[in-house]
């Protein structure tokens, strides 16, 4: 911008010069004119600064115009573009943030109630397993008391049946003992009392 107001005050400058060399009638060369002027740059020449103003204003209002109407525009629409973009990003990621954090949850849940029935179910199990065991121990207690039970009520009834059998020799070797020693032939029914008499007596005694 600066460039283009110096060329166009330049322009102005070199113009004016001339036409106030031709106004004036005299025969001076351009290229003196320059060199008496000091030979600096022109758009340090205090005498252009209002067209270079000028000029800058200018450029500036076509610049600007330019711009708004074009670069201007399609530079705001990138910039809404990325917003709504970014800002669609944002909402992707909020959303599968509360879709992590429900499924999460869902995953807690199912692991806190698959513990608590796994718990019951061990528990279940351990109660039917004592109440079976203890239903075949008191069921093997009981079998066994009753087999004890058989078992004594037979070897009473083997050693009563033994006890019979001894009586009854007794009391046959007792009769036969007295038919011989003494000469008399004793009831086999009364000497089975009579064994069981003195049994009894030996057993009281001990």
């Amino acid at each position: 911008m600066f460039s283009i107001g110096t060329v166009f005050a330049s322009d102005l400058a070199v113009d004016s010069t001339a036409d106030m060399t031709h106004g004036a009638g005299a025969s001076v060369d351009l290229n003196t004119h320059h060199d008496e002027g000091g030979g600096g740059l022109p758009q340090l020449d205090a005498s252009t600064f209002p067209s270079q103003v000028f000029w800058l204003a200018v450029s500036f209002a076509i610049l600007y115009m330019i711009f708004s109407k074009k670069s201007l525009p399609e530079i705001s629409g990138v910039i809404e573009n990325r917003h709504q973009h970014i800002q669609a990003d944002l909402e992707s990621a909020e959303k599968l943030k509360e879709e992590a954090s429900a499924a999460q949850h869902a995953y807690e849940t199912s692991l806190a109630e698959a513990r608590n029935n796994s718990a019951k179910i061990l528990h279940d199990m351990y109660d039917h397993m004592a109440s079976r065991a203890e239903k075949k121990t008191n069921a093997f207690r009981d079998k066994t008391e009753k087999n004890i039970l058989d078992l004594e009520t037979r070897l009473h009834q083997a050693k009563e049946i033994a006890m019979e059998d001894m009586n009854t020799i007794a009391a046959e070797v007792a009769r036969e003992a007295a038919r011989k020693i003494v000469g008399i032939h004793p009831d086999l029914e009364q000497a089975k009392t009579v064994v069981r008499a003195l049994n009894d007596s030996t057993a009281k005694a001990a």
